[in-house]
């Protein structure tokens, strides 16, 4: 096997670890918020829920590592190395986007929410709470700018790509507001959410303060 070949086989079981850890989190944190608890015919707002939140974690998850990878502290200490911060941002960037995607199709196949397809991509034309949905319709749109410009990353210059990609934790912000207030169940989970916003923050924070832009700006 080729190096080539063995690098997009560990991208794969890498992506298929996360993806399973953040469905099995998702799960759990359903659980534990009481959606379980009810009945049949609320399956698909069950599931869209359970998606929801492992892609909530998925994406907190590649926020922070995205964010520590350009760290002044991580350049300084060069641990973890680059290739495995690369490697696991990238297996998180594609488990993101499945359970993104789950989650948006079992939300819109959901009769009993009401979202709807108009309602999952127009802001403010759910019947749901509507300003919460339209907060997540417009992280959608953050994270597909974000996760495009991306995979031109090689394509388009570093001028461009770098500073809309660095909109990231914006969008993760967009995400926790939409998942506080559009979730059934927030009120049991606003510890998560909390510890989790407080991580992405720190970090933000001081890689903005600690910035030495002779390390940081090489990469």
């Amino acid at each position: 096997m080729s190096t080539t070949s063995r690098g997009r086989a560990a991208n794969a079981v890498w992506a298929g670890c996360v993806l399973a850890l953040s469905v099995g989190a998702g799960y759990a944190l359903a659980v534990h918020g009481g959606s379980a608890l009810l009945h049949d015919r609320m399956l698909p707002w069950i599931l869209s829920r359970c998606l929801g939140l492992g892609a909530y974690i998925a994406l907190f998850a590649l926020v922070a590592v995205g964010i520590w990878f350009r760290h002044p502290w991580r350049v300084v200490r060069r641990t973890p190395g680059p290739e495995a911060l690369l490697r696991a941002h990238a297996a998180l960037a594609a488990a993101t986007v499945v359970l993104l995607a789950g989650h948006i199709v079992a939300v819109c196949l959901d009769s009993y929410a009401g979202v709807g397809w108009a309602g999952a991509f127009v802001p403010w034309h759910s019947h749901y709470r509507p300003t919460a949905v339209a907060v997540g319709s417009l992280a959608l749109y953050g994270i597909v700018l974000v996760a495009g410009t991306a995979a031109l990353a090689g394509s388009i210059a570093r001028r461009v790509w770098l500073p809309i990609h660095s909109i990231s934790a914006v969008v993760f912000g967009l995400c926790l507001a939409h998942g506080l207030l559009a979730g059934s169940d927030s009120r049991v989970l606003w510890g998560m959410y909390a510890a989790t916003g407080a991580v992405v923050l720190a970090l933000q924070v001081t890689r903005m303060l600690a910035r030495p832009p002779a390390l940081v700006d090489a990469l």
